[in-house]
């Protein structure tokens, strides 16, 4: 049996400890950036949407998208960030949850779904809003 010497053993077992970190972390969403906003949605399927909220603390403000009266998830809505009536960010959801890091102030948000516009108006610090069909 051939011995490996005790560096070589300790860089294959940190290897070994760090790679299921390196398979989450390519899991994880994007981060986007327009202009100001920094911002990252998600959440379809239940390992998908605990990823997205173990990044919550990174960002200042958030919301949902959701239909009918038991709140079913939705995806590929069109977004809007706006403030003082200037859009800042226009995106498509890739899931039912959107963080925003913005700076601090109050933004009115828009989504667009089956051709039913509505809109929210939030303030940074806060991550419980909902669009709601």
């Amino acid at each position: 049996m051939k011995h490996f010497p005790t560096s070589l053993k300790c860089v294959a077992l940190l290897a070994a400890a760090l790679l299921p970190l390196a398979a989450s972390q390519a899991h994880a969403a994007a981060i986007h950036t327009q202009g100001s906003i920094q911002y990252v949605c998600g959440g379809v399927g239940q390992g998908s949407l605990q990823k997205m909220q173990a990044q919550a603390a990174k960002f200042n403000l958030g919301f949902w998208m959701v239909k009918g009266p038991q709140g079913e998830y939705l995806a590929n809505v069109p977004v809007k960030v706006m403030q003082n009536g200037k859009t800042l960010a226009k995106f498509t959801v890739g899931g039912p949850l959107c963080y925003l890091k913005a700076p601090a102030g109050t933004y009115t948000i828009e989504g667009r779904h089956d051709g039913q516009l509505r809109t929210i108006r939030a303030q940074s610090g806060t991550t419980a809003h909902y669009l709601r069909w």
